[in-house]
């Protein structure tokens, strides 16, 4: 009865704060298509609110798509297409599960399938909104689409919680703090302010100094550029101060230490790579700085000397968090690569950078884990 009670508030909890974060989430969320209307037609076979803005509707073709956009939350009632149906993931975190399977978690990219008469449902993760393009199959098939029971809150949340906590045993590798670290370096990459700002009420709730979250975040731009690492540090702002005008006063902690070597920084910086990197700092350069030069100046002595050197955050921190901002960036394996050998060669464990690129592949999806655990399996079957 005790569990049936605590669900109940937990269930209330987060449809209530969706509600009220629902009309700034709007503005927000980012997605290819416009948002359309509220799709108060179908309204009747959908828990919470969706939206609808038909891309398609040509007779000639007889192809009809919509994009669908939903609420955290919402997801539509289970049901059944006579034709089938196929969705296109484009914006956001979702849900697909048919009856007796487990739920799908779904991402930007992802396509699902969906035979002739299978029941299912789709929607929003709880903390998340998403768009999908529907596309109905073989409209001319009499039947249309069957509309069932509605997907109640203790089915929906369950399994939502079971697809999201698919890696947990092997996760228990990395702290609760670390784990934050990997979200928060994942959703920075990524822009993704609405899932960022959520994590760093996590980080903040779990302990985190203000100082260590704007340090993390300012380290972010070397990275993935001053744009992300801005935004993010404007999204903590506020943050922070919507938990003070709830009467939240988060530790700011300590800043870092003055940095007193007025030695030359170049050495200062290659010094400190050489320690990361297990890489005598006398190696043959890199052909991108026999190339560029400077560029190689700057790495050693703004990233590696001016950056690393602010002892606020430990070796481990950045390197984690700096992983985590590349499996987010995409597109950047030979750079993950190279960081997850600092990570190995600082102590950082293989079996810890699996749980990193579980963690990213349930924020962000495979698109975005796979290729990087390619790049682990190369560094660590060698």
């Amino acid at each position: 009865m005790k569990n049936k009670t605590f669900l109940t508030l937990v269930i209330s909890i987060i449809m209530a704060t969706n509600l009220i974060n629902a009309q700034n989430d709007a503005r927000q969320f980012r997605q290819p298509y416009p948002l359309g209307e509220k799709n108060d037609a179908y309204a009747k076979y959908f828990v919470g609110q969706s939206y609808l803005y038909k891309i398609s509707d040509n007779k000639d073709l007889n192809v009809p798509l919509a994009n669908v956009t939903f609420e955290p939350s919402c997801r539509n009632n289970w049901h059944k297409h006579a034709g089938g149906q196929m969705l296109i993931a484009t914006a956001g975190i979702g849900y697909y599960q048919e009856k007796g399977k487990p739920a799908r978690r779904l991402y930007p990219g992802d396509v699902v399938e969906i035979a002739p008469e299978v029941v299912h449902w789709h929607g929003a993760a709880p903390d998340s909104w998403f768009a999908h393009i529907a596309i109905e199959c073989n409209p001319n098939i009499k039947g249309g689409s069957t509309w069932l029971e509605a997907v109640n809150d203790k089915e929906y949340l369950a399994a939502c919680e079971e697809a999201k906590n698919k890696y947990d045993k092997e996760n228990a590798v990395l702290s609760d703090r670390q784990k934050i670290i990997v979200s928060m370096g994942n959703f920075t990459a990524q822009g993704n302010l609405l899932m960022l700002k959520q994590t760093l009420c996590q980080a903040l709730e779990q302990g985190m100094t203000i100082n260590e979250a704007k340090e993390f975040l300012t380290h972010a731009y070397a990275y993935c550029g001053f744009p992300r690492a801005l935004r993010a540090l404007n999204t903590l702002d506020e943050v922070i101060k919507e938990r003070k005008a709830k009467g939240i006063n988060d530790n700011w902690g300590r800043d870092c230490s003055p940095i007193n070597d007025n030695g030359d920084k170049y050495l200062r910086g290659a010094e400190t790579l050489e320690k990361l990197t297990g890489v005598s700092k006398d190696a043959p350069k890199a052909a991108f700085a026999v190339l560029a030069p400077t560029i190689d100046t700057f790495l050693k002595e703004h990233l590696f000397a001016d950056i690393f050197d602010r002892d606020i955050l430990t070796y481990k921190d950045r390197e984690l968090f700096t992983v985590s901002l590349l499996i987010g960036e995409g597109g950047v394996e030979p750079m993950a690569q190279s960081h997850m050998e600092i990570c190995l060669n600082i102590g950082i464990t293989k079996s810890q950078l699996d749980a990193v690129l579980n963690i990213s592949e349930i924020n962000i999806g495979k698109f975005y884990s796979d290729p990087v655990r390619k790049c682990l399996d190369t560094l660590t079957n060698k």
